[in-house]
């Protein structure tokens, strides 16, 4: 393992400090391996004046270290030792929950590998006399000035040995210690540093190895709830994009599994960190969405932070109507007027509610008047930044007008995003032959689109789209599936994975446009639950099934298969997809003065010669197809009884 540095373009970064940079540079000329990050605030107690990092020495141990600023005071020595104490039993207690961070002794825990935590002053000039005095040789186990000034010689790389720092080690860890592996240099990331990591809702089966260790006498005991989530490191491009904090307005364009959302959160950590005296808000539109965040959040040890929000749209204006209007929302669901009037009382003054940052996801199903509504709670300030991030292909809700973005709709606001678009291509989510299948249904659907002239390909590129090289599961498309057989069908494809893929059923989601359309008597969900307690099959829901308003599990508790629409699936991702219930997707519905009624889509010159209100439902629909495949990570079965011979199927077919 060479030295990995965290951020790597840290001399470009204006919130990265002069000390920060200058310990980077020492790390990057003297360390051989391992990873060295600063500008990190794992107890949320950063501040102006003492900044956090860390450094991980795979063959040595795990350094954490407060960097002040200004030279010693002498009159405090006995504060700074309090203060590493206290520093070093917060994060050791941190560390002790992870599964793959710990050994154990009967029912007593320690580290895998020696810990220590230190205090720096990079502006004191240790002389041989100050060395001399009492009150430095009192404080000189609990602070460091080496790491400030090249102490290699000969071509010799640094070693955490050349500062005496584990000369006294107060935490317990195993004697045996040889290795940090990678697997325990993230779980060390997901909980110091947990905005350059992603982590996944999958609890890793982690055995705790056995040593004979010396427990201290503060309380070390197995409680049973260590735990250990799938987690990988973010890429260095990543890492850039989080610690990118400009100012003002911008966009991120990205297909599915770009790690858009990864960003997001990520950014929201980090500016969350940095301004601890402001509001910073991550909000999308979907609930699932933003429970997959939370989840994230509290792992992340962000659970507590007071000023990091995370909320639906709608729940954010719940709040706004009730903490600072005193009033209620009639529903959940704020209505147009209730959002109108929220807008209006901003203007007026009477909310008080302000962000340094607002992070919005899924953009592209916003309606432009939320857009409107999140811009105005913006701090004034210059630092301020509003970045929308989504993904035009998953348009799955019907734009009021063809092609137009909402964010181009906002009323009397105007923003300049010449130069501000970034867009993102790389795939992390979908194995290969997934891959390649969902970027010619996404190729196929906007050529046809294009040539009818419901986008403007002109405009934005709606085709960047890279594979990854992980290897595909399996991937299957059935299409002219009778309807009266789609419920049998589910059940072999499950049956399939279960057995010749050795697949769990907390492994799969089944996803479908609709929970049911009377208009062509197809119950799909009710089809598809019937059949899977017939056959005692766990499951569970993460949208309403209608009948009953606490069926819906959080995502974030989901056991058993997941069944969800298409849309409460957005943002999203699963190991295996099962798309079906397909066949409401042959027509369009409208309803007309208290009736719905269908219109089949049966060519493309039938979609040209519909009205625009059809054609913006019929170019959700493709692209909710296109969403829902994109879900799958390692397999994907696609099983169509939509009607044969239409342009639906023929995107399912290509």
């Amino acid at each position: 393992m060479t030295i990995r540095l965290w951020p790597l373009d840290y001399e470009k970064k204006e919130h990265i400090n002069k000390a920060e940079k200058a310990l980077l540079r020492d790390a990057k000329k003297h360390f051989g391996e391992g990873h060295f990050a600063v500008n990190i605030d794992p107890l949320g107690m950063s501040t102006d004046k003492v900044q956090m990092g860390m450094y991980i020495s795979p063959k040595e141990g795990l350094v954490t270290f407060s960097i002040y600023s200004g030279k010693i005071n002498f009159n405090d020595i006995d504060s700074y030792i309090t203060y590493v104490s206290f520093i070093e039993d917060r994060i050791y207690e941190r560390l002790l929950d992870s599964k793959v961070l710990i050994v154990r002794d009967g029912d007593k825990k320690a580290l895998k590998f020696p810990y220590k935590h230190v205090i720096m002053f990079p502006d004191e000039r240790v002389g041989g006399i100050a060395v001399m005095q009492a009150k430095i040789r009192k404080l000189l186990p609990y602070v460091t000035y080496n790491f400030f000034r090249p102490i290699t010689s000969k071509g010799q790389e640094k070693r955490i040995t050349d500062f005496n720092i584990f000369s006294n080690i107060r935490k317990p860890f195993d004697k045996t210690f040889k290795m940090i592996q990678e697997i325990e240099c993230r779980a060390i990331f997901e909980r110091l540093a947990p905005e350059y990591t992603v982590v996944i809702p999958e609890i890793d089966d982690i055995k705790i190895p056995t040593r004979k260790i010396v427990a201290a006498d503060e309380d070390l005991t197995i409680t049973g709830e260590e735990s250990e989530y799938t987690t990988f490191f973010l890429d260095e491009y990543q890492v850039a994009q989080v610690n990118d904090m400009g100012q003002g307005h911008r966009i991120i364009l990205a297909n599915p599994g770009a790690g858009k959302s990864v960003l997001l959160l990520s950014k929201a950590f980090k500016y969350a960190s940095v301004y601890k005296e402001s509001n910073v808000l991550l909000t999308c539109y979907n609930n699932n969405l933003a429970d997959s965040y939370i989840f994230r959040r509290n792992c992340a040890n962000f659970g507590d932070r007071k000023n990091i929000f995370i909320m639906t749209f709608h729940k954010l204006v719940k709040k706004i109507y009730e903490e600072c209007l005193n009033d209620r929302l009639e529903d959940n669901i704020a209505t147009e007027e209730e959002i109108k009037n929220c807008i209006k009382q901003i203007k007026n003054g009477n909310v008080k509610l302000r962000f340094k940052a607002i992070f919005i996801d899924e953009v592209q199903i916003f309606d432009p008047l939320y857009l409107e509504l999140c811009y105005l709670l913006l701090e004034s300030d210059t630092n301020g930044v509003f970045l929308m991030a989504g993904d035009l292909n998953q348009a799955v809700r019907a734009l009021s007008r063809k092609g137009d973005a909402p964010w181009k709709r906002m009323r009397g606001i105007k923003l300049n995003f010449n130069g501000r678009v970034k867009y993102i291509e790389k795939n992390y989510r979908n194995s290969i032959e997934i891959g390649k299948y969902i970027s010619k249904m996404l190729k196929l659907m906007n050529d046809r689109l294009s040539m009818l002239g419901l986008i403007n390909s002109m405009e934005y590129e709606y085709n960047s789209f890279t594979l990854s090289d992980k290897p595909t599961i399996a991937l299957k498309v059935k299409v002219g599936i009778p309807r009266i057989n789609i419920r049998d069908e589910v059940l072999k494809v499950i049956t399939e994975l279960i057995e010749k893929y050795h697949l769990r059923y907390s492994d799969i989601a089944i996803l479908f446009p609709y929970k049911q359309h009377a208009c062509v008597r197809y119950y799909f969900l009710n089809w598809l639950k019937a059949s899977l307690d017939d056959k005692g099959i766990p499951y569970s829901l993460i949208t309403s099934d209608g009948a009953n308003p606490n069926s819906k599990t959080r995502y974030s508790q989901t056991t058993g298969i997941v069944l969800s629409t298409i849309e409460s699936s957005l943002g999203l991702d699963f190991k295996a997809v099962i798309l079906a219930g397909l066949f409401p997707y042959s027509y369009v519905f409208k309803e007309t003065n208290g009736s719905v009624k269908k219109e089949e889509i049966s060519s493309w010159t039938k979609i040209k010669n519909m009205s625009d209100e059809s054609q913006a439902r019929v170019q959700s629909q493709m692209r909710a197809i296109y969403t829902a495949c994109s879900r799958a990570r390692d397999v994907l079965y696609v099983l169509s009884d939509i009607k044969e011979g239409t342009p639906m199927e023929e995107i399912l077919k290509q």
